[in-house]
């Protein structure tokens, strides 16, 4: 079955078939379309060859700095700040002496601000392996206060000697309606053979 060309386009081919020249110029036409697939082509395949490049470079510079001397000292001051950070964590006979220590020294600063401030005491959670003799306490304090004197609690919080943590806070000051939200938490070591009452499963 052959194909014939609409009627519109007839009068156009008619044209093409008796012009050399514009047989010729759309010849050339096509090359240069071709020409410039191809250079893309190319380009797509340079650009792919130089991230590969680029990435076996980096993987190179990685391996060759995990032999340097700087390394090692990292590692060293990492476990040096572990060991700053256990020596911080104190020590209780059960999971609910931590708790009620916990929340004697929260109340020891709450009650030194002349607003009353909620203080929500959360069970003792026992951390993962390799930290599973460790408790964190948590505690969830809020209140009226401005954002100058919710920052000062801040600053009274991690001050303590012992290792605390404030994850989560949230000072709002809207005109007349200034609160606070902060959740913070404590850590205390408490041997496994102790008990635990008061402790979360």
């Amino acid at each position: 079955m052959s194909l014939r060309a609409p009627a519109q386009l007839q009068p156009l081919l008619a044209q093409v078939h008796a012009n050399p020249r514009l047989q010729a110029g759309l010849a050339v036409i096509g090359l240069l379309v071709l020409a410039w697939l191809f250079l893309l082509l190319g380009d797509a395949r340079e650009a792919k060859v130089a991230a590969v490049a680029e990435a076996r470079q980096h993987y190179a510079q990685v391996r060759q700095l995990s032999g340097q001397q700087a390394w090692a000292e990292r590692a060293v001051a990492a476990e040096q700040l572990a060991d700053a950070l256990e020596a911080e964590v104190p020590e209780a006979g059960s999971a609910g002496l931590a708790q009620a220590t916990f929340q004697g020294w929260l109340k020891s600063i709450v009650d030194t601000q002349a607003t009353p401030i909620r203080v929500d005491l959360q069970p003792p959670v026992r951390l993962e392996p390799p930290n599973a003799d460790v408790v964190r306490i948590s505690a969830n304090v809020a209140g009226s206060m401005e954002p100058r004197r919710a920052w000062e609690l801040v600053h009274r919080f991690e001050a303590s000697t012992a290792l605390v943590t404030i994850p989560d806070i949230t000072v709002l000051s809207d005109g007349s309606n200034q609160t606070f939200s902060m959740t913070v938490q404590g850590f205390y070591r408490v041997p496994r053979n102790g008990a635990d009452a008061g402790e979360a499963p």
